[in-house]
């Protein structure tokens, strides 16, 4: 979709490879080509005044069919031209956002359309390093202490998007993009150790040998890796306790800072006290009705829905919504599908990216405060 200056290049290439290469020069604004209409052949064509067939001598009856015959195929590849040309119209139309409609009249030919679009929208050299400069740092700007509960693909995914701009428009970036993998991975255990190729590469100058496609497929086997040892069953063992399981997983995506070790007083203990007498009172015991109507009045209704992943909270307390979970609360898989379906939504995306970055500007606001007080009190 062009939606603005950062997705016009994509959405031009996408035009581009869309319509047939031996007739882009009729359509592109780069250019002032223009595809004439064939025009039909006559006997007069041949025979100034020559009405019927029979007014055509033998060689002329030759060179008119051999003209009749070229000019099938030229009409022929003038309705293909057409054909393309309708079809471009309607991918241009199903490709841009509402407002940007208006400025495509539907007299005017494609040629202009395009023309429009690159006048409003295509970005400069300057402004799309830029463009790029700050993606780099909102994906970069993170880094993983845990696996995330789904893996790293969607990483990945936007991590090769954002070089393959950045090999395009940002060359520098993309020379240091093995610093910047290891720097989001280096603590992850089972990532570790390809951080460490990555590192003796650099060190050793053998870069060339690695790839952000090689980097990409290193780095889901470390995580398909991780989820078989996880899968493993322990030899000798009769069964699992709970205690195995004292501590809560931490959900992914956070920082050590916003991530608290676990407190004893995180578990919960329930004793029961053996020595207490039993009661001898007795209690009324009523109807059904109304025992089940006391019941009802002492249960509280809870009505809050999350838009996010429908669970019953807020939605600036949504763990995944807000990427921050410091009681490490688990996620039920749910949750996590119903939001990943939504996040596949480009306005629930944005949404979703404008509450995270409101939210991690208010942690960080908070840690600087604990900070200067910190420091005011020493």
């Amino acid at each position: 979709m062009l939606e603005g200056p950062e997705s016009y290049h994509a959405w031009f290439s996408l035009i581009t490879g869309s319509f047939p290469e031996d007739l882009w020069r009729y359509v592109d604004p780069d250019t002032e080509d223009i595809y004439e209409v064939p025009v039909a052949v006559t006997f007069d064509s041949i025979k100034l005044g020559a009405t019927t067939l029979r007014d055509l001598t033998a060689p002329e009856k030759t060179l008119y069919a051999s003209l009749k015959s070229v000019h099938k195929s030229d009409v022929s590849q003038y309705q293909r031209y057409l054909s393309e040309v309708a079809k471009l119209r309607s991918r241009i139309l199903s490709t841009i956002a509402e407002d940007k409609r208006a400025m495509l009249r539907a007299d005017k030919t494609v040629r202009i359309w395009i023309t429009n679009l690159q006048t409003s929208t295509k970005p400069t050299d300057a402004q799309m390093t830029d463009l790029i400069w700050a993606r780099h740092r909102i994906l970069l700007g993170s880094k993983y202490i845990e696996w995330p509960s789904i893996g790293p693909e969607k990483w990945l995914t936007e991590w090769q998007k954002l070089m393959v701009d950045c090999e395009i428009w940002c060359p520098a970036l993309h020379n240091n993009w093995a610093r910047d993998f290891n720097l989001v991975w280096g603590e992850v255990p089972g990532a570790k150790r390809l951080c460490d190729r990555l590192v003796e590469a650099l060190g050793e100058g053998e870069l060339a040998d690695w790839d952000i496609f090689k980097a990409t497929r290193e780095l889901r086997q470390a995580w398909e890796q991780k989820s078989i040892r996880n899968g493993m069953k322990i030899a000798g063992k009769g069964k699992i306790t709970r205690a195995a399981f004292a501590a809560q997983p931490r959900f992914d995506g956070s920082t050590s800072e916003d991530q608290p070790e676990p407190t004893p007083s995180d578990t919960t203990t329930l004793t029961v006290n053996q020595n207490r007498s039993r009661s001898t009172s007795r209690k009324r015991s009523g109807t059904d009705s109304t025992q089940r109507e006391g019941r009802q009045r002492g249960q509280k209704r809870n009505t809050l829905t999350c838009w996010g992943c429908a669970g019953p909270h807020i939605d600036f307390k949504c763990p995944l919504i807000t990427e921050y979970n410091p009681q490490g609360t688990p996620v039920p898989t749910e949750w996590q599908e119903r939001f990943d379906r939504k996040m596949l939504d480009r306005t629930f995306e944005h949404k979703v990216t404008a509450i995270r970055e409101a939210s991690r500007f208010r942690r960080e606001l908070a840690r600087s405060a604990e900070n200067e007080a910190g420091l005011g009190r020493e």
